[in-house]
C-alpha cells in the first residue's frame, strides 16, 4: 500500500529525496559532493529546454482556438491583469522588506568572486536595454536562447495570424490548434518523463548543500515559506476580498459555503486545472452566469495564475537577494513580468509552478542550484499555490459578472 503509494506520488518521492539527501549529506565528505550538485544542475537544464517548446504550443493553439467578443477579452484580461499588479506589488514589497540583504551562507563565496561592474542578471537594466530585449538577432533565436517572453510574442502574433488570415474556416482554425497541441503532448510526455527525476536532483543538491554547509540554509527556507504564505493572505483578503464583497456585493459567508469544496480539492490533488469541474460547480451555485464561469474559469486558465505568479517573483527575488544579487524596482517588475509569461504557458502538468521556476530562473541568468533547494519546502507551499489559482479563477468569474454592463 505504501509502496504503490510512494510510486505514484510525485510529492512524496521528493520528500523521500530530501529525507535522504539530509541523511546522506550528513555523512558525506565535501570534496565528494560537488559532483552530486551537478547531477541536479543537469536535470533542472532539461525541464527548462523542453519547457520553452511546449510554452510556446499552448499559447499558440489558444488563441488559435478561442473566440471572445472583443469587449469581454477586453474585460477579461483587465480584471485579470489588474488581479496579477496586486499579486505581483505584494511580491515585490514583501521581498523586499524580508529578503534583502539576507545571504545564504553558501551563496557568499561565489557572490564575492564576480566582478562588482558585471550585471549579474541575464537581462539588460533600463529602459534602452529592455527595448532592446524585443530585438531578436533572428526569427529562431528567441528558441535557441529559451527567451519565453519573445517565444509567448511569437505564439501571440501567429495565432492571430491564422485567425485574422481568412485562409482557413473555423472548422479548420479548430484542426490546426488540434493538431499543435498532439505536438505540444509529446513535449508533454517528455516533462513527465523528466519531472520523475526531480526527486533524484533534490537528493543530489541537498546532498551536496549538507555536506558543504550544513543544516543553516534551511532556516532561510522557512523564512521564504512563511513570508509566501503572507503574500497568498494579502492576496485573498485584500484584492480577491474587495471584488466579492466590495464590487459584487456578495456575502462572504456565501462566496466561502460554495468555495471550501473546490479550494479543499485543489488543495488536495494539488491542481487548479483537475479542479475545474468542481470550480464550475461552484460558479453555478454562486448563480454565476455560464458565459462568465466559462470565461473566468475556462478560457482564462492560461492568463490567470495569480498562485503560480506570486511565488515565482517572489522565489526569483529570494534567490537573487539570498546570493547578493542587486535588484532595483525596475530590475524586479521585468524579472515578474518575466514569471507572468512563463505560468501563462504551464498548464494541466504535474509541478506547474516549479517548471515555469525553472524557464524564469534560467533567463534571468540566476543560481539554478537553489531550484531543488525549494522543492524540499515546495510540497506544502504547491498545494497553497493552487487553492489560490482556484481562488482566482472564482474571483475572475464572480468579477465578469459584477461588471457586466446592464442591457
Amino acid at each position: 500500500m505504501i509502496s504503490a503509494r510512494l510510486r505514484n506520488s510525485l510529492p512524496a518521492q521528493i520528500l523521500l529525496g530530501a529525507a535522504l539527501g539530509l541523511l546522506v549529506g550528513s555523512f558525506l565528505p565535501a570534496h565528494r559532493a560537488d559532483s552530486l550538485g551537478e547531477i541536479g544542475k543537469l536535470v533542472i537544464h532539461w525541464v527548462k529546454l523542453v519547457a520553452g517548446p511546449f510554452l510556446f504550443l499552448t499559447v499558440l493553439s489558444a488563441v488559435i482556438r478561442v473566440h471572445v467578443s472583443l469587449s469581454h477579452a477586453l474585460r477579461l484580461v483587465g480584471i485579470a491583469v489588474l488581479n496579477t499588479a496586486c499579486a505581483l506589488f505584494f511580491a515585490v514589497s514583501l521581498s523586499l522588506l524580508f529578503f534583502r540583504g539576507a545571504k545564504l551562507p553558501f551563496a557568499e563565496g561565489e557572490i564575492s568572486a564576480a566582478p562588482a561592474t558585471t550585471p549579474p542578471l541575464g537581462i539588460s537594466l533600463g529602459l534602452d536595454g529592455w527595448i532592446k530585449t524585443f530585438s531578436p538577432s533572428s526569427l529562431f533565436s528567441p528558441f535557441f536562447q529559451n527567451d519565453i517572453l519573445l517565444t509567448a510574442l511569437l505564439a501571440v502574433l501567429g495565432g492571430i495570424a491564422v485567425r485574422k488570415s481568412g485562409v482557413f474556416s473555423a472548422l479548420e482554425n479548430n484542426r490546426i490548434a488540434d493538431w499543435i497541441e498532439k505536438i505540444r503532448d509529446v513535449f508533454k510526455i517528455i516533462l513527465h518523463w523528466l519531472m520523475r527525476l526531480i526527486p533524484f536532483a533534490v537528493f543530489a543538491v541537498l546532498s551536496s548543500t549538507v555536506a558543504n554547509h550544513g543544516f543553516g540554509v534551511f532556516g532561510h527556507l522557512s523564512k521564504f515559506v512563511i513570508v509566501v504564505f503572507a503574500a497568498f493572505a494579502l492576496q485573498i483578503t485584500f484584492v480577491y476580498g474587495t471584488w466579492i464583497r466590495g464590487i459584487a456585493k456578495m456575502p462572504l459567508r456565501e462566496f466561502w459555503s460554495a468555495a471550501k469544496g473546490p479550494v479543499l480539492y485543489s488543495f488536495g490533488v494539488n491542481s487548479s486545472l483537475a479542479t475545474l469541474p468542481q470550480t464550475l460547480l461552484a460558479l453555478k451555485k454562486l448563480k454565476i452566469s455560464d458565459r462568465s464561469a466559462s470565461l473566468g474559469a475556462g478560457v482564462a486558465t492560461n492568463l490567470n495564475n495569480d498562485g503560480i505568479v506570486l511565488y515565482e517573483a517572489m522565489a526569483v527575488f529570494f534567490i537573487a537577494f539570498s546570493h547578493g544579487i542587486p535588484m532595483d524596482v525596475g530590475t524586479m517588475v521585468l524579472a515578474a513580468l518575466t514569471c507572468v509569461v512563463a505560468a501563462m504557458g504551464i498548464t494541466g502538468i504535474p509541478e506547474a509552478g516549479f517548471i515555469s521556476l525553472s524557464v524564469v530562473i534560467g533567463v534571468l541568468g540566476l543560481p539554478a542550484e537553489m531550484l531543488p533547494l525549494l522543492l524540499a519546502v515546495d510540497w506544502v507551499v504547491a498545494r497553497f499555490r493552487s487553492s489560490v489559482n482556484v481562488l482566482s479563477d472564482l474571483t475572475l468569474s464572480i468579477a465578469m459578472d459584477a461588471t457586466e454592463p446592464s442591457e
